[in-house]
């Protein structure tokens, strides 16, 4: 699958001698960006596909326990397709082939919300409280989601809502990701609840930090640059 931001379509001709270093240049910035390089190899992923593990499976095998077994039990629960647009996708409302067919994200966002309205007007009227009725610990409800991807991008905010707008418009199994074993959205719990306060199933009964919050959305591909 590709990868890129771009509309347009690539033959997987194009991509395949390019897909090491497009690996490569993600993982460094993921590490640069904090997020621990075990995140990174949690489930092995093909060069051209994304795919998640649910909450529960990367606190167990990642965060907490770390070992082996735990973690190839983990490796049994991957969802795959889970294509998702990047931080830049949502900032610039631009496609990627692979989400939507090219699709730009605010298209689903105006389809849904805002029928008949402009893509001027859903940008001003979006705001925090919208995408997170319940709430999200630490940001404003009235801030308005398009100034947090402008002014913020690499922002605890954003990263949040960014996840929350591609498990809502992404389609594929994107929401999956998210969705612990008894049906419950461990997302918005992320968001209600908050960083040292969070407690995904199947953990050893600690909290979940910021940092861990970005690790299981960066490593898991719910959010990328």
């Amino acid at each position: 699958m590709d990868h890129s931001s771009d509309t347009t379509p690539q033959s997987s001709a194009t991509l395949a001698p390019a897909a090491g270093s497009v690996v490569s240049q993600r993982r460094r910035r993921f590490i640069q960006a904090g997020v621990v390089p075990v995140g990174l190899t949690l489930a092995s992923r093909p060069a051209m596909a994304w795919h998640c593990n649910t909450t529960s499976a990367w606190g167990s095998a990642v965060l907490r326990n770390g070992g082996a077994s735990v973690q190839a039990r983990a490796d049994q629960a991957v969802i795959n397709n889970t294509e998702c647009w990047t931080i830049t996708n949502w900032n610039n409302n631009s496609g990627r082939s692979s989400v939507r067919g090219g699709t730009a994200p605010w298209t689903l966002v105006i389809n849904t919300w805002y029928a008949g309205k402009s893509l001027a007007y859903a940008r001003n009227s979006l705001t925090v409280a919208k995408v997170y009725p319940g709430g999200l610990k630490t940001v404003s409800s009235t801030a308005k989601v398009s100034d947090l991807l402008k002014n913020d991008p690499g922002g605890y905010g954003t990263m949040m809502l960014v996840a929350r707008l591609n498990t809502l418009f992404a389609g594929n199994n994107v929401a999956q990701c998210v969705v612990s074993s008894t049906g419950q959205d461990m997302l918005v719990q992320m968001a209600s609840q908050g960083p040292d306060v969070f407690k995904p199933a199947n953990s050893t009964g600690a909290a979940w930090t910021a940092t861990d919050f970005r690790n299981y959305l960066y490593g898991n591909w719910l959010v990328s640059v």
